[in-house]
């Protein structure tokens, strides 16, 4: 099998290593150029996947522009966009890696702050009239105190003319309110859903269904379609009520993301 090279330049920023693949694009962690005048020594740069047109790169830096503008501490921080015929960003880094890839184990409380703080920045994204539409545990990130969210869902913005099955990643999908598989636009209720599903796996290592097609996205979404989600035996019933309730399974969904923090909050030290 052919080795990959990784660059070692993405623009004016040094290429250390890579740091994965996933939500649609690669991850490398490398180092700013000065010209951003940043306090830190590494940041990640995320590439998108595909050649991106000039309306699409105006579109992805409008996004990102207003994600930057909102001011919370559980976003993750945002410093460049570039186009060179990829659409690319550099972001904050985060040495405890992710809730899908954390850089050690994590204990029930860690995941569970994550999941809360993460919440907690996506309702500061709602209450400026942004919604997320990409949160699943590689989005977010596991701090010393808790966690933030990142990576802002920019491949529907990037292809606003493509349909979803176009851009889907199939490990993605188990965290998509179906009703946004069926058409539906982003919104509090379709990120309320997908907090929902990371925090169950979050508390069971269990996708809501299962384990989805890797192969395929469309395979993915008629799973995700076909197949209602199912909660984990390994849920107590506080952590079951509350999953639920984001999934509109039983009871009312939770109307904003600060209350699903809050109750997360509850769940803690138990």
């Amino acid at each position: 099998m052919a080795t990959v090279e990784i660059p070692q330049q993405l623009a004016d920023f040094t290429v250390l290593q890579k740091l994965g693949v996933g939500g649609n694009g690669t991850f490398y962690l490398a180092v700013p150029p000065a010209r951003l005048g940043l306090a830190t020594d590494r940041v990640v740069v995320k590439v998108f996947s595909g050649v991106c047109s000039d309306d699409a790169y105006r579109r992805g830096v409008r996004e990102l522009r207003a994600f930057a503008a909102v001011a919370s501490p559980y976003l993750a921080g945002l410093y460049d966009a570039v186009l060179q015929g990829q659409f690319m960003y550099a972001m904050e880094f985060f040495p405890m890696g992710s809730l899908g890839t954390p850089a050690r184990p994590l204990s029930r409380d860690e995941r569970l702050a994550a999941v809360a703080d993460a919440a907690r920045g996506v309702d500061a994204l709602h209450e400026a009239g942004i919604a997320h539409a990409n949160i699943t545990p590689s989005s977010i990130m596991v701090t010393e105190t808790g966690g933030k969210i990142s990576d802002l869902g920019l491949a529907r913005v990037l292809a606003a003319d493509e349909p979803i099955t176009s851009f889907a990643q199939p490990g993605a999908v188990q965290y998509m309110d179906p009703a946004l598989l069926a058409g539906d636009v982003p919104s509090r209720a379709t990120d309320i859903w997908s907090l929902g599903a990371c925090l169950h796996r979050a508390l069971t290592d269990e996708g809501v269904y299962g384990e989805v097609p890797d192969a395929q996205p469309l395979l993915a979404i008629r799973a995700a379609l076909s197949t209602p989600p199912a909660l984990s035996e390994k849920l107590d019933r506080d952590e079951r009520t509350l999953i639920a309730n984001c999934l509109a399974l039983a009871g009312t969904r939770p109307s904003t993301a600060l209350q699903v923090a809050e109750r997360i909050d509850a769940l803690r030290g138990r």
